[in-house]
């Protein structure tokens, strides 16, 4: 058995406890207060953060993207691409209509931060904190292919549906989708259909010398996508937390959007829809994210409420602590009953 998870005449077997859901997440929180503690004793200046933003957006995490995408024999078949695809956008798609029908409810409106809180509780944190979890939780570098997939369509969500329902209109939404992750995925897919991955292939039955190193440029750069990224999200919560006062109402809504409505709805798909084992277990992990990180930027750039986007933001992420183990527990024992 290895990282717990045991195969069994041929079929995945989940013996995953509590315990080690809880040991995937803290590592992930660690490292976001690592980054408040940085950003507190001026060694992470605001200063650096713009720089150091598109360095992993556009470099690191693209990286990342190819490293597990390039020799994944899942994201060579069509039926996983277009179900990964599908899913990721009609997912966010829906959260973002479950969230506005919530803000509603608990008496925004347009001018008072209603598109905004539909945006950012509409959207999981589909990249930093999910890959972790992943590895440790299934060990899976194919399910990690399978989740960049699943984040293209997240990605055309949100920067295609996303950003015109907070900016009113399809200003700047075709310009944003031409970014370092969607770039890597369609890449990634293109090498993988035209058998371009295996001069990157590693190994002595693998590519030629120059593919090979360029392979393991890749894959170091990849590795500091994840640790980066949760730092920088740690300082800009820090940054934002200091500034808003908290809201109730605001805290409750995202709560019940991230907590309860979406997680048994992506559950559900998860359990019943006939897709590959590992798109399930991308789809149990999904769930369980708190709200992204992104959507607070949207706002200050293109006309909304930043201090809802970092209110939905801190409490989710706070309440994650506990709320993401005890998702993955019962996402767990409800989609492929497994013991925990």
């Amino acid at each position: 058995m290895e990282h717990g998870v045991e195969l069994l005449e041929g079929r995945q077997e989940f013996v995953i406890t509590f315990s080690t859901i809880l040991q995937a997440v803290l590592p992930i929180y660690f490292l976001v207060m690592l980054g408040v503690v940085l950003r507190k004793i001026r060694i992470l200046t605001p200063e650096t953060d713009a720089g150091l933003f598109k360095m992993v957006v556009h470099c690191f995490y693209p990286c990342l993207i190819l490293d597990k995408t390039l020799s994944n024999d899942l994201v060579r078949q069509p039926g996983v691409v277009a179900s990964g695809i599908a899913l990721g956008f009609g997912i966010v798609v829906c959260g973002f209509l479950i969230a506005g029908l919530v803000g509603r409810g608990i008496g925004l409106q347009k001018g008072t931060g209603l598109r905004t809180f539909g945006l950012s509780a509409g959207i999981q944190n589909y990249g930093y904190m999910a890959i972790p979890l992943l590895l440790v939780l299934f060990a899976g570098e194919k399910t990690l292919g399978v989740l960049f997939v699943h984040s293209l369509g997240v990605e055309l969500a949100l920067w295609g549906v996303g950003l015109m329902i907070l900016a009113g209109g399809m200003k700047g939404s075709l310009k944003a989708l031409i970014n370092g992750p969607i770039v890597a995925v369609v890449l990634g897919l293109g090498l993988a259909y035209s058998g371009g991955w295996q001069f990157f292939e590693p190994g002595e039955d693998g590519g030629p010398f120059v593919g090979q190193i360029l392979r393991q440029s890749i894959s170091w750069c990849g590795a500091a996508a994840v640790p980066l990224g949760l730092m920088l999200i740690g300082a800009v919560m820090f940054d934002f937390a200091l500034k808003e006062r908290p809201s109730l109402k605001i805290g409750f809504g995202a709560l019940l959007v991230r907590v309860v409505l979406i997680p048994a709805g992506i559950l559900c798909l998860a359990r019943y829809l006939p897709v590959v084992i590992e798109l399930k277990q991308v789809l149990v992990v999904q769930a369980a994210m708190p709200a992204a990180v992104t959507p607070v930027i949207l706002a200050r750039n293109y006309g909304g409420s930043p201090g809802v986007a970092v209110q939905v933001v801190l409490a989710t992420s706070i309440a994650g602590l506990v709320t993401t183990p005890l998702i993955v527990s019962i996402g767990l024992r409800f989609v492929f009953g497994a013991g925990s």
